[in-house]
């Protein structure tokens, strides 16, 4: 009977995790021989999805599976808001099977003795620190958000959030309140340097799904520049002309979303390198207008300019914010 043994595991289902099916032993007469590994994931005790992987094999020649697919395919379905700020996550059951051929009529073994997958995460470990997994140095993060804290961070008075606990445990986002300039840890884990001000006309809070899968946030500005992307259909409507009466032309006009061109402010190299890896490459973002989290998604340009070591200005990451919503953002 096949046996199942962790390889590569990984807390993030965007990473590899890896399992090797070891295959039992059949007749030397069989003319095929292949294994597959059934991977059923749950969430929170409830079957969320059934998948099947299979390879063929030589003699006892283990193989190895990638079952990263299988939690991805069932987290993909899954909807994030900007005020709910609790996390998914999946565990999966694995058994493993034997098929062969033997004189023509197809044999099985199985299923083998099911093998229990850990909680997994939405998210995913940079390639730098995959490099490190395993490693003796074990970089890995040590809190929920990659926000460096090589200088304070400008935040607004009022609500902030913030991602907290050790890298070790569940994720979780807290909303604390701002009510005065700070320098202080938010809890027993995380020391956060911040520097808090009044919210200027023009700055606006950006909630994002960061890429360890947890709520973020950040503070931008809105450059003196709005795009509308209007786009327009022509049409002629046809009337018996007349002298007071005559076919005339009409556009239908749709898709009135609006796009504003956003910048961080100044920046350390820290913080831009964290600009440049953490919201820009967001797949969900909300924007406060007026007290209204509106979904948003960020068009970086073709080539986001980084670091500028002879120029001597101050460094920025300037990028396109644009609206999921038609019309305007603003009552």
């Amino acid at each position: 009977m096949a046996t199942i043994s962790a390889v590569s595991e990984s807390k993030f289902i965007g990473c590899p995790i890896t399992y090797r099916v070891a295959p039992a032993s059949i007749p030397a007469a069989a003319t095929f021989h292949r294994v597959r590994l059934a991977v059923v994931i749950y969430s929170g005790g409830t079957e969320a999805g059934s998948f099947e992987f299979s390879a063929p094999v030589s003699g006892t020649e283990a193989v190895d599976f990638d079952i990263s697919s299988a939690f991805r395919a069932v987290a993909d379905r899954h909807e994030y808001s900007p005020t709910t700020l609790t996390y998914p996550s999946w565990t999966a059951q694995l058994t493993a099977y034997d098929d062969y051929l033997l004189n023509g009529e197809e044999r099985h073994i199985g299923p083998s003795a099911a093998v229990s997958v850990n909680t997994k995460y939405v998210g995913r470990l940079t390639d730098r620190e995959r490099m490190l997994y395993g490693s003796a140095s074990q970089e890995l993060p040590s809190k929920w958000t990659r926000k460096p804290t090589s200088s304070k961070e400008i935040v607004f008075f009022g609500l902030y959030h913030l991602a907290h606990g050790s890298f070790s445990d569940a994720p979780g986002t807290t909303a604390v309140e701002v009510k005065d300039e700070t320098n202080k840890p938010w809890n027993a884990t995380n020391t956060y340097n911040t520097y808090a001000i009044t919210q200027p006309a023009d700055g606006f809070e950006m909630r994002f799904i960061n890429s360890l899968g947890v709520h973020d946030n950040v503070f931008v500005n809105c450059l003196s520049q709005t795009e509308v992307n209007i786009t327009t259909d022509h049409y002629v409507i046809a009337r018996q002309e007349m002298l007071t009466q005559f076919s005339r032309g009409i556009t239908a006009k749709q898709n009135d979303y609006e796009q504003w061109k956003m910048s961080s402010g100044p920046l350390d190299r820290a913080w831009q390198q964290w600009w440049l890896h953490e919201p820009l490459m967001a797949k969900w973002a909300w924007l406060n207008v007026s007290g209204l989290w509106l979904p948003v998604h960020i068009v970086p340009e073709e080539t986001t300019k980084g670091i500028d070591r002879a120029g001597g200005s101050a460094l920025t990451v300037d990028f396109t914010l644009r609206f999921d919503i038609n019309g305007s953002p603003f009552q």
